[in-house]
């Protein structure tokens, strides 16, 4: 796995589109981070809508959409601040292997903040197959004007990077780039 940085989930989701090529249809949770819905839109990525329960999307309802990516936030699911349990994690992790070319993308932005109850591991951490873009920030847990988001891309998607993704410059200036590293290598940020 390798960690892509860049300044916001816009342009990381920019970034992803180059690897992933526009013929994917993006399912999200509904109601959902709108930002991200447009920008997937603007993309030129077509967008369908999933309904959610008390436990985040559901995966039945995914099924029946043309979708090959679902974007989920999954450890406090915004603006409705569901947590999805352990089995509609797995549920959605097994739509995701069902076909060769589905991808979730896990919004992680900001399971660092933890309310009430023990934290769930991210859906990353259960895939064994390559199947989830993990997509982060320091923005909420740092402060908003450091604009440093990240993707953890799985083995396949990493190449496609490689491939497509490197011709584009890091939005972030490596002087923050490092100014972070050095605060999580301190142990300053837990």
């Amino acid at each position: 796995e390798q960690i892509v940085i860049g300044a916001g989930n816009e342009y990381l989701q920019l970034l992803l589109a180059q690897m992933l090529g526009k013929e994917h249809c993006v399912a999200m949770e509904s109601p959902t981070y709108l930002r991200a819905y447009k920008t997937f839109r603007n993309i030129g990525f077509p967008v369908q809508e999933v309904a959610l329960d008390e436990s985040g999307m559901r995966v039945d309802l995914l099924r029946e959409t043309d979708a090959s990516i679902a974007y989920v936030m999954p450890s406090h699911q915004f603006p409705l601040g569901i947590v999805m349990p352990m089995k509609r994690r797995l549920e959605l992790l097994n739509w995701a292997m069902e076909e060769p070319e589905r991808y979730i993308i896990e919004d992680d932005y900001d399971s660092e903040f933890r309310y009430k109850g023990k934290p769930i591991p991210a859906l990353q951490g259960y895939d064994n197959h390559g199947k989830v873009i993990y997509i982060g920030t320091f923005s909420k847990s740092i402060a908003p004007a450091i604009r440093v988001s990240y993707l953890v891309l799985p083995e396949k998607l990493l190449r496609c990077y490689k491939e497509r993704g490197t011709v584009f410059s890091s939005t972030v200036s490596r002087v923050d780039q490092r100014i972070v590293a050095g605060f999580l290598k301190e142990g300053y940020y837990e």
